[in-house]
This record gives C-alpha cells, sequence and structure tokens, in this order.
C-alpha cells in the first residue's frame, strides 16, 4: 500500500529540488547574459565611432583631392593661413552680420560627431543585484545547491517487504 506521507512529502521536495536548479542556473547564467549586453553595448559605440572616422576620412580625402586640383582654393587657403589679403582684394563685408574672426581650414572640413548613445543601465531588482553582487551570487548559489541537496536527502523510496 502507498503511504499518504510519501506522497506529499515528494509534492514538497520536487519542487523545491527544480526551484534549487533554477537558482544554481540563474547564477551561472545572468551575470554571463549581462556581460554579453554590455559588450554588445560597446561593439555598437564602436561601429558608430568607425561610421563617424569614415566619414570625416572621406571628407578630408575630397578636400585634398580638390586643393591639390585647384590652384585658386590652395591660394586662398595659403592667404587665409597667412593672413593676407591679396592686392587689389578685399573682404566682403555682410551688412546685419558681426564681423568673425578668421577659422580655420580644420574647422571647415570636421563634421558633427555622433549624438553619444544612452547610458547603460543594469537590470534593476534582485535580479540586478544577482547579477553585480559575487557575493550574492555565492549566497545564492548555495542556497540552490542546499535545496537541491535536501531535495535529494528527504526524498523517499518505495520500501520493500
Amino acid at each position: 500500500m502507498d503511504d499518504p506521507t510519501r506522497n506529499k512529502s515528494s509534492l514538497i521536495l520536487l519542487p523545491l529540488m527544480c526551484i534549487g536548479i533554477c537558482l544554481i542556473g540563474a547564477c551561472v547564467l545572468l551575470p554571463q547574459a549581462e556581460a554579453n549586453r554590455k559588450l554588445a553595448a560597446e561593439r555598437a559605440r564602436l561601429e558608430r565611432d568607425l561610421k563617424y572616422v569614415q566619414m570625416q576620412l572621406s571628407v578630408n580625402d575630397e578636400f585634398l583631392k580638390r586643393v591639390g586640383g585647384d590652384a585658386g582654393l590652395a591660394e586662398r587657403l595659403a592667404q587665409r593661413q597667412m593672413q593676407s589679403i591679396r592686392q587689389g582684394s578685399s573682404v566682403l563685408e555682410l551688412r546685419g552680420r558681426p564681423r568673425r574672426l578668421e577659422i580655420s581650414p580644420f574647422q571647415l572640413l570636421s563634421i558633427a560627431p555622433p549624438p553619444a548613445p544612452a547610458p547603460y543601465r543594469p537590470p534593476g531588482g534582485i535580479i540586478g543585484r544577482l547579477c553585480e553582487s559575487a557575493r550574492d551570487r555565492l549566497y545564492a548559489t548555495g542556497l540552490g545547491m542546499f535545496m537541491v541537496a535536501t531535495g535529494l536527502v528527504l526524498g523517499t523510496s518505495a520500501k520493500k517487504l
């Protein structure tokens, strides 16, 4: 005959073991998943920076090609750099605009940097604490092992008569 206390203990010990295994799995997998999310965010930032540098490089290359092929542009740049004006020419003054200081050629070629990404935010709550604190992971892993061991030790087996 079946012992009714054995069925009741099995109903408690099986979920206890399952919760323990899940807790151990969470302590092992969640920190690695969080590290992967951080690496993905870093990769996206690096890709954005690479795209910006490539765009700046193409603008600079185009400028160098234009300076090499256009003698007038090269002369104007040299005059601007030496802060001199060719005899017989003058600077065009626009009404309603204040006189600005000279702009360097670098400022003419620079493009706006990409917008800054949203700051990385780790998950909050219990899962966030489990991911960030090695001490909490250690205690949670120990608790999970204790639950599994309790389920294994206190589990009943059929009595042989």
